[in-house]
């Protein structure tokens, strides 16, 4: 394996970040497959089991399970992220035992962010029309905001319209195809992202499986095998879980950027990392964070510096980086107390974008 610092690259005016990455020890670059494995398997068999309950009980306690159910969902879904970063090398299995017991359930197979997510790193692409998850929301109407969290809570019925019935449709007319995997099959808030990555076949087999999963389980519940109450708390949940990211991604980055191709220091600088240490209120405000941001995704600003680090050591990664690193290095910059700041923070500069646009020229 190359040395850790070898997989960025720092200006020179920034070598004392440089420095500070040769101080993360190369084995924290290797994923512990015991930690995966056992977090995926645990979160994702509360889900379930959290939402069969939900199902079966009423009230109150249908609302108290559904929210067990809608956390451990999440966090399971996530992991979808890690499986783009990992080579499957690294965790034989686990992207198929993921789509089985996540991904095609929820109709949120791998392959919408595989061959997707990797243009958002690019700095090619980063920030630009062409990047899949940036819109410059900062230099926009708070109604795009607005208008991209109400849409994502549609993404349940998004993802069963496009496995339901584009996805069969599909297959039959090629015309359609190409429109469906050049525009319907990335998972995204540009929509004006156009997927160039190909489907390959252990995509096609996901997408098939996600037909079918919508087509036996609308046939169970039209026979009546499978109650009302099952569709309405899985649509609740993954509306919720849908959301809940949304709101996160949100306060990702700063998203002031439309153009131009960026440098390393520019793309993290634009990123945020919600992490606040030392009393014991921030341990255990740290606690929700993790709820909020889990498999490491409230470290994104230190993940876009060095996204081949698993997510299990970003934590420790970023504590090296905060006691290495001089105080005006730029990597603290990007360090924010909580969800609220950079949030309040980018609300506040698309309120600006908005009166000087409707300003009198």
């Amino acid at each position: 394996m190359p040395h850790p610092a070898s997989a960025v690259a720092v200006p020179r005016k920034h070598r004392g970040l440089d420095e500070a990455i040769h101080a993360i020890p190369a084995a924290w670059f290797r994923p512990d497959p015991a930690v995966y494995w056992f977090d995926l398997l645990g979160s994702a068999a509360l889900a379930w089991i959290a939402l069969v309950l939900a199902v079966a009980t009423e009230g109150w306690q249908r609302a108290a399970v559904l929210l067990v159910a809608i956390a451990a969902l999440y966090r399971a879904a996530l992991f979808i992220h890690e499986i783009t970063h990992r080579a499957g090398r690294e965790l034989p299995g686990f992207r198929l035992a993921w789509n089985v017991l996540v991904g095609v359930p929820l109709l949120l197979p791998s392959f919408l962010y595989e061959g997707v997510h990797t243009d958002h790193h690019r700095q090619s692409c980063y920030g630009t029309p062409v990047d899949p998850e940036y819109i410059p929301f900062g230099k926009k109407s708070p109604l795009l905001m607005l208008a991209a969290l109400a849409g994502s809570l549609l993404a349940p019925l998004a993802l069963a319209v496009r496995f339901g019935i584009l996805a069969p449709i599909s297959w039959a007319i090629p015309a359609v195809r190409r429109l469906v995997i050049s525009r319907c099959s990335a998972l995204v808030i540009n929509h004006r992202y156009v997927r160039r990555a190909r489907i390959d076949t252990a995509g096609r087999v996901q997408e098939a499986a996600a037909c079918l999963v919508f087509w036996i389980s609308l046939g169970l519940w039209w026979s009546g095998r499978l109650p009302t109450a099952a569709l309405w708390c899985w649509a609740i949940a993954s509306a919720a879980v849908s959301g809940v990211n949304a709101v996160r991604t949100l306060a990702a980055h700063r998203y002031d950027r439309d153009s131009g191709e960026v440098s390393m220091t520019d793309q993290l600088l634009d990123s945020c990392t919600i992490a606040a240490e030392g009393s014991v209120w921030s341990r255990v405000s740290n606690a929700c964070r993790v709820l909020a941001a889990p498999v490491g995704l409230r470290y994104h600003a230190l993940h876009h510096w060095i996204p081949s680090l698993p997510y299990h050591n970003l934590g420790r990664a970023h504590r090296v980086l905060v006691s290495t690193l001089r105080s005006n290095a730029p990597y603290h910059s990007t360090i924010e107390p909580g969800f609220v700041p950079p949030l309040r923070d980018l609300l506040r500069r698309s309120r600006t974008a908005a009166r000087q646009r409707s300003a009198p020229q």
